[in-house]
């Protein structure tokens, strides 16, 4: 499945997402997250060892939201499966590649400052084929003052 060129165009723009893993048959939690995409994958970037990543090697199934960055109404809803999991250092890279487009810093620390993995934990890529993808684009609502 394709991802839009409005998709991408959010996610280089710094749009947030929201996404959900099985915690159990009854279960299901939710974070926030930064975002990424290579070609029509999304991509994930977490620490290992989190609840979540327990969650998505028992359930690989996973939904998304992925909010506009400028338009609150505007998201698209994405549901896919997570069909690679890297952890190498490979996640470390990319997740200086994500806080630099978000924050304009290497992640947790300064430019010029090297990774120390005593301080930061090491990181894992989610690699999600998307499966169904709803898009609720709508135009921005505007507030009225009172």
């Amino acid at each position: 499945m394709q991802l839009s060129n409005e998709l991408k165009e959010s996610i280089d723009n710094n749009a947030f997402c929201a996404i959900s893993t099985h915690l159990n048959d009854d279960e299901i939690q939710t974070h926030l997250m930064w975002i990424d995409y290579d070609n029509d994958y999304l991509i994930i970037n977490t620490e290992k060892e989190r609840k979540k990543t327990e969650n998505i090697r028992s359930n690989s199934n996973i939904s998304l939201v992925v909010f506009h960055p400028t338009a609150m109404y505007s998201s698209w809803e994405i549901r896919g499966v997570v069909v690679e999991i890297l952890s190498d250092h490979s996640a470390d890279s990319h997740i200086d590649k994500l806080s630099l487009r978000y924050t304009g810093k290497p992640y947790r620390r300064e430019l010029g400052e090297e990774w120390n993995y005593e301080k930061i934990k090491s990181r894992e890529l989610w690699r999600i084929k998307p499966e169904k993808i709803n898009s609720m684009l709508r135009p921005q609502a505007k507030s009225t003052s009172e």
